[in-house]
């Protein structure tokens, strides 16, 4: 009876496999131990025996590892030769032997593994049973035969060689052969070198957060370092262990662009500064510095309140209790309802400024709009509304003017330094409406702060005079000098100091009126206040020019209303 003695594992078809430790992670390891072969190794054996027990007494050497099973016919497969004198395989080449169950024969597995690119291949290198491992030689016929070229040098294989102890066993990988790795180019890209984070919101002294203040304005200034510029690089191509090319290919960079007044720095070409005073625009991957703030959608949580020292252009409409505050323009699209407006220049809202009373729109410019309802606003040059102005408060330097056809003015009160030109105020109910022109809120501000100021003058010299006459008496202000001369020491000291501070606040007193009177002449017109309505006037209006005030108890026509320089008071003429 015939049988065959493997002395390696035939029920092992590679040289690793997956395994799991104990914390769940997967890992590769030697499938068998036995497997792997040096050349003129016995792999297996064909003898006749009795039994399996017989056939074990023949069996080699050394081969402290085997197998036995009942004789079937077996080919040598590649890596593999017949030995007929002594009836065995054995392996031809260095490598891991296998049975192959589905063609009928051994053959050795060459243990190089190749990387996907073709860059790099390495040698697996474990001691056999008989602790040897294959020589410099063994692995450049193995590179030869399978037609690689880019062959690692001699002696760094040697070296790696050398460092296997084969008393110790473990898996060695060896670099034998090694591309070169294409280097992929790309083009010039930036990395911003300021945070384009926006805030998540502002603490108050409470400990509130105020989710309305996110910065999403990002100011900059002139000559500020913005960008830092990554050159470009070009690609270089590689080769496989084959000698074929590897193509190398240009890269997308998760990078910006450079958009308009982005400047190169005098003192690094690499560095990118601010060009202008301005804001940072990030649209996309493209940065650049605008003049202007754009706000893409409505002022609201997601931009939150804008603060800016250019101008302001909102691409929807500012909502409830946000504000917008710019030292340039200001441009809504859309509509302001119940938020704050503030602009050092021109104010433009291309629908409506409205609300339930809390809307403050401030200009220093023009103030435009299509119509006004329940707001409050003014202008240091005049106010156009379009449509109509209903139940708010306008004032406006220069003059206000509704334009259309049909404009109205209806409830609130109207103020003009110069001119109101409307077609409609008030209606048939009687709704109050006041108009006013020949009055600049300005100087009245700023006269009631004088007046304010006055008052705390004249409260000081009250206070003051209450305390002479306490400790003096009023025979005090009959001859001061001989009065304060015959006063002892210390209360001559007393008395001199409480004349001067006396002196003082009516200095003071004196240098306000004249103020006061100066500011109240800076009231002049560029031209005569005139109120003009072009169609109707409803009783419940009041019309004021300068100090005169008229109230209207009849439907009046297509009247101009002045102040007529005879008798100063208020009259009216054809508008047209």
């Amino acid at each position: 009876m015939k049988f065959i003695l493997y002395y390696f594992d035939p029920k092992t078809p590679k040289i690793f496999v997956e395994k799991t430790d104990d914390k769940g992670e997967k890992y590769l390891a030697i499938s068998s131990p036995y497997n792997f072969v040096y050349r003129d190794e016995i792999v297996a054996r064909v003898v006749n025996a009795d039994t399996p027990e017989d056939a074990k007494l023949q069996i080699d050497k050394g081969y402290s590892y085997h197998t036995i099973y009942q004789y079937k016919p077996v080919r040598a497969g590649d890596g593999i030769y017949f030995d007929q004198f002594a009836n065995a395989y054995r392996a031809s080449e260095y490598g891991f032997v296998v049975y192959d169950l589905n063609q009928g024969r051994i053959k050795v597995i060459t243990p190089l593994t190749v990387n996907k690119e073709k860059t790099k291949a390495h040698f697996i290198v474990f001691p056999t049973k008989f602790l040897k491992i294959p020589s410099y030689k063994d692995i450049e016929e193995v590179l030869q035969r399978l037609q690689i070229i880019a062959i690692v040098d001699k002696s760094e294989i040697e070296g790696k060689l050398a460092e296997i102890d084969v008393n110790k066993p473990r898996v060695a990988r060896v670099e034998v052969a090694r591309g070169k790795e294409p280097e992929n180019g790309y083009d010039e890209y930036f990395v911003p070198m300021v945070s384009l984070d926006k805030k998540a919101g502002k603490i108050l002294q409470d400990g509130r957060m105020d989710f309305r203040e996110v910065g999403s304005i990002i100011e900059v200034t002139k000559d500020q370092e913005l960008l830092r510029r990554i050159p470009k690089e070009k690609p270089v191509d590689g080769y496989t262990i084959y000698g074929e090319k590897v193509e190398a290919i240009i890269e997308k960079r998760e990078g910006y662009t450079k958009g308009d007044n982005i400047v190169k720095s005098p003192h690094d070409e690499n560095i990118f500064v601010s060009g202008i005073d301005g804001c940072l625009n990030v649209e996309g991957m493209k940065i650049a510095v605008s003049p202007y703030a754009i706000i893409r959608g409505n002022v609201d949580y997601e931009s939150g309140n804008i603060d800016f020292s250019g101008s302001v252009h909102v691409m929807e409409s500012v909502l409830p209790g946000f504000s917008v505050k710019a030292r340039g323009n200001i441009i809504v699209e859309k509509v302001v309802d119940d938020a704050v407006l503030e602009a050092e220049g021109d104010i433009t809202v291309k629908q409506g400024i409205t609300g339930k009373g809390e809307t403050r729109v401030t200009s220093g410019g023009k103030l435009s709009a299509n119509y006004m309802l329940n707001s409050t606003v003014e202008a240091v040059s005049e106010v156009v509304v379009e449509d109509s102005i209903i139940n708010s408060s306008a004032f406006s330097n220069d003059r206000v003017m509704v334009t259309a056809k049909h404009g109205k003015i209806i409830g609130g009160s109207i103020t003009a330094r110069h001119e109101i030109v409307v077609n409609t105020v008030g209606n048939p109910q009687g709704t109050a409406t006041t108009l006013t022109v020949g009055k600049s809120l300005f100087i009245e501000r700023e006269i009631l702060a004088i007046k304010k100021e006055m008052d705390l003058y004249r409260t000081d010299v009250e206070d003051t005079m209450r305390k002479i006459k306490a400790s003096f008496g009023e025979g005090l202000f009959e001859n001061p000098r001989e009065f304060v001369a015959a006063l002892p020491a210390v209360k001559k000291k007393n008395c001199l100091l409480l004349l001067k501070e006396l002196s003082e606040n009516n200095k003071k007193l004196k240098e306000l009126a004249e103020k006061w009177k100066e500011t109240e002449e800076k009231n002049k017109f560029e031209r005569e206040p005139v109120i003009v309505i072009t169609d109707t006037v409803y009783p419940g209006t009041v019309i004021i020019i300068k100090k005169r005030r008229r109230e209207i108890d009849q439907v009046l026509k297509n009247v101009k209303f002045f102040e007529d320089p005879a008798d100063k008071l208020i009259s009216f003429v054809s508008a047209v």
